[in-house]
């Protein structure tokens, strides 16, 4: 019930205001497949828990779905693990592509919007990382074990661009879009000695690879505090970055200054709509310099919080839409 008024309610804001929908994700499951089987093994009026769900972790949820899960156990502790879960992860599963891939293939080719690839939770480098052994895990590895860290990556980097490959050798994609969230609100979750040593060619590598079939963007999605890592990013061939969250002390202001050719996402404080006026017109005013300076997309710095009343949003997209056509 809960999901389905938060839609309805989604889908009422974006015709509302207009909203550029006109984005298309290629249809190319990234996911483990086949599926892990989920099975409940504990429940309750309010929480439910799987022994397993889809991607293989141990997870337990609110039945309403209104809170993130806790999650208790992820795939991959073992290089026995890893081996194992290789394969569900081979990018030739016809699984992978819907049974009408070629039809939709011919209608991007005679497209009038943008296509994007990745996305998902499986779509980053250090993220499929988390995603297979969690965050703690992770970073242990990193010292503990190095060159199983170096083995998932390789395989990783493999099958990212085999999977893209599959839209990008047959139709011009405009960007890949990569989830990576690996910052925190003060700074990164990793060295970016640590980045440079286990990540940094893997980007190189992929976007590389990508840019053979004429790709000239990458997308990479990385909330809390990226100043670190930004020269990092973009050395592996990253273009373009996202939410830049001004909580976490994230300055679009600073990062231009500093990067005058890195496009930048958002990154004007959600806080600040649930204000007064004076507070919103600021953001607007951040979003006008931004964007004369040009390789800038206006938007809040991540989802507009349910603090922020219907009226201090239409103020303020009512603002960047005056801007925008100008």
């Amino acid at each position: 019930m809960f999901q389905n008024i938060q839609k309805c309610y989604g889908e009422d804001v974006k015709k509302y205001f207009g909203f550029d929908e006109r984005v298309h994700s290629v249809p190319l499951k990234a996911i483990p497949l086949p599926l892990f089987d989920e099975e409940v093994y504990e429940e309750d009026e309010e929480t439910i828990t799987f022994k397993r769900d889809y991607d293989g972790k141990v997870v337990k949820t609110r039945k309403d779905g209104t809170s993130m899960p806790a999650f208790l156990e992820y795939p991959v502790k073992t290089r026995k693990d890893f081996e194992k879960i290789k394969e569900r992860f081979d990018p030739n599963n016809p699984k992978r592509t819907p049974e009408n891939f070629d039809q939709v293939i011919e209608e991007y080719k005679n497209r009038d919007y943008v296509i994007q690839t990745g996305g998902t939770l499986f779509s980053g480098f250090f993220s499929i990382l988390r995603e297979m052994m969690g965050l703690e895990n992770t970073v242990m590895m990193f010292f503990d074990d190095p060159k199983l860290i170096i083995e998932m990556m390789e395989f990783f980097t493999d099958y990212h661009i085999s999977l893209n490959s599959k839209a990008a050798s047959r139709v011009d994609v405009d960007y890949v879009y990569i989830w990576e969230d690996m910052n925190y609100r003060n700074g990164s979750l990793i060295s970016p000695v640590h980045f440079k040593k286990f990540i940094l060619s893997y980007y190189k590598r992929f976007t590389s690879a990508m840019a053979e079939y004429g790709i000239e963007n990458f997308f990479v999605d990385t909330d809390g505090n990226c100043t670190e890592l930004i020269p990092l990013f973009m050395e592996g061939g990253v273009t373009g970055l996202l939410p830049f969250e001004v909580a976490s002390g994230m300055d679009i202001e600073k990062v231009r200054a500093q990067y005058p050719d890195l496009i930048i996402m958002g990154g004007l404080d959600k806080v600040s709509l649930a204000k007064d006026k004076n507070a919103i017109r600021g953001e607007i005013e951040i979003a006008k310099k931004m964007l004369r300076s040009g390789g800038y997309i206006s938007y809040t710095d991540h989802a507009v919080p349910p603090e922020v009343s219907f009226e201090n949003y239409k103020y303020f997209r009512e603002g960047l839409a005056k801007i925008l056509e100008n």
